[in-house]
Parts: C-alpha cells; structure tokens; sequence
C-alpha cells in the first residue's frame, strides 16, 4: 500500500510552526515521494531530485523521527545548497508500509546497504550519508557495509554495545541495563511478535526541547510515538559492525553535535568518537536539541555540512 506524506500525516506540517520562518516549506514545495518495494513491504521514498548535483545525500533517521522529518531541518537546506538529497523512512515509521511479521536493526542496515549501493549505481559522484540520533551509527553501519560512502554526517553516534554509551543517555541506567541485557537472552519468536511504544524504552521526552513540539511528535505514531519489536531493540544492541571502529578508515566523519541535546550530549557519542580511527571533526549548533528547531543551529548545521561535502 502506498501511503504519502501530502495526504495522510499532518504532524510534519504542524511541527514547522516551530521552526524559523525561512525553514518553513511554502505551499506545493515538497521532495517527490518514491516507492520500492522490499520483501513483502512498500519501502517510502523522499528526493530532491537534482541531475546536474556533483554530490547525493542519503538521509537516515533514527528511532524519534522519520525521512519528512529530517528533510525539514536537514534535506531542503542541502537540496537549496545544490545537491541531490533523498531519505528513506525504514520499516515502523513514516510512510513506509512494514508487512514483515518481524524487522531487526539487521535489516534496517541491510535496507540502508541497498539504497547506497543503487544510488552508488546510478550517480559517478561521491555519496555521503546523514543520520539523526541513531540514524548517525546506522549511516556508520552502512559505510562501513558498502565500502561506498564518501563522507558520514551525523548528530550523535551511539554505540549500543556500549554500556557507557546506554547509561549516559538512559533517564533510568540500573533498570534500563537490566532490561537491555536480558532481551537478547530471550527466544527471537517471542519478542519478535512483541511490539512496545519507542517512548517506553528511551529518552524520547528529550527528542525536541519545545514542550508543544515534544507533545505534537510524541502523539505521531510515524514518528516519536511509533512503536518497535522487541527484537528490533535486542539486535541493535549486539549488531556488529562490518569494520571495527578502530580499523575504519575510509571516509571522514563530521560530529553535528546540538549544543543543548539533553538525550545525547557529547559524552554518549565518546565511546564511538575515541575509537573511531578515521579523519574526524566535531561541530557545536548552538542553542539546538536533539531534533534541532533552533537558531543558531540550524543555519549552523547547514553551513557545517556544505563545507565538509564540498572538501570530499
């Protein structure tokens, strides 16, 4: 079943009143809404097509948001900039129709391999990844599957083996760790079928410092309010990437990291940053939260990302 953004969600059209009024998408401008299907499931596509761009990004969101989404703060100020922009909603959000009696985060990596490889295909220019909370270690997780990525994004990188990286950025460590310990000990079929509000395991009230946006995305089923297997949650934690952080060193990583990110300040992306043994660089967007609405942040971000793609 195909399902578009223009006609059956509003929460991405509500949220912009919270962003500055040069970030709001006036009527009829919208990336073009694609489709692919994937084992039994309609995979949703957003482009911003661009023949003549010398560079594709690929946009990965993360478990509190979806591809419109990342397009508002990220995907449009990259296609003004002149590139070729396109986000991908994985299966449990956005407009994506999940069909699969079970996904693991091996699949979201497998999905994300794919549309890298094809896009790779279809364009002779670099290709660089973006990724939002923990859309930024699955861009990771993809570049280093695909050998094919030029430059990697990202707001945080949070390595879920770490136990560090959970603690710091759990509201409750000592029971979130017993939590998370004991689900890969637990039979696949039956947390499989077991599906729990992403909001019930992860800081999802620091997903947007503004209280009324918090509230609007938080009642969005295809985004903040979406809900995961527990399989899902259990294979992030022990997926292993196909290069060790230490031994990658294919492309540079640029940290994006909002200055006021009360889920994953800096020292949940530490673990990853210390070990990561690529060229890396860390930018502050100050006064912005996780999911970044504010001033200076954004024109930020979008200054630090054309910057770090044009260098590739």
């Amino acid at each position: 079943m195909k399902k578009y953004y223009k006609s059956q969600n509003s929460a991405w059209v509500d949220v912009q009143k919270f962003l500055p009024e040069e970030y709001r998408w006036n009527d009829g401008f919208s990336p073009e809404e694609e489709f692919i299907t994937w084992r039994n499931s309609t995979l949703h596509i957003e482009r911003f097509r661009n023949p003549k761009a010398t560079h594709k990004v690929i946009l990965f969101h993360g478990v509190g948001t979806n591809s419109r989404l990342l397009n508002l703060v990220a995907g449009a100020p990259l296609a003004e900039a002149g590139y070729e922009v396109i986000a991908l909603d994985m299966p449990y959000y956005g407009m994506t129709d999940n069909q699969e009696a079970r996904i693991s985060y091996h699949d979201w990596v497998e999905i994300g391999s794919d549309l890298v490889r094809a896009e790779a295909a279809a364009h002779d220019g670099p290709i660089v990844v973006y990724g939002l909370s923990a859309g930024g270690m699955l861009g990771y997780h993809v570049a280093a599957e695909t050998r094919l990525v030029s430059g990697i994004m990202g707001m945080c990188f949070i390595d879920p083996a770490s136990e560090t990286a959970r603690r710091r950025m759990s509201p409750r460590p000592n029971l979130d760790e017993i939590i998370f310990k004991m689900l890969p000990t637990l039979p696949r079929g039956f947390i499989g079928n077991v599906k729990v509000p992403v909001k019930l395991l992860v800081k999802m009230k620091a997903l947007v410092n503004d209280k009324q946006a918090l509230k609007l995305l938080m009642s969005d089923k295809c985004s903040g309010g979406a809900s995961v297997s527990l399989e899902f949650i259990a294979s992030m934690l022990e997926y292993e990437p196909a290069i060790a952080f230490e031994d990658y060193d294919l492309c540079p990583i640029i940290l994006l990291q909002p200055e006021v990110d009360h889920w994953t300040p800096f020292s949940v992306t530490e673990p990853f940053w210390d070990r990561v043994a690529t060229k890396k660089e860390m930018v502050v967007l100050g006064n912005a939260g996780h999911y970044p609405i504010e001033q200076p942040g954004l024109s930020q971000m979008k200054s630090a990302m054309v910057k770090f793609i044009e260098r590739l």
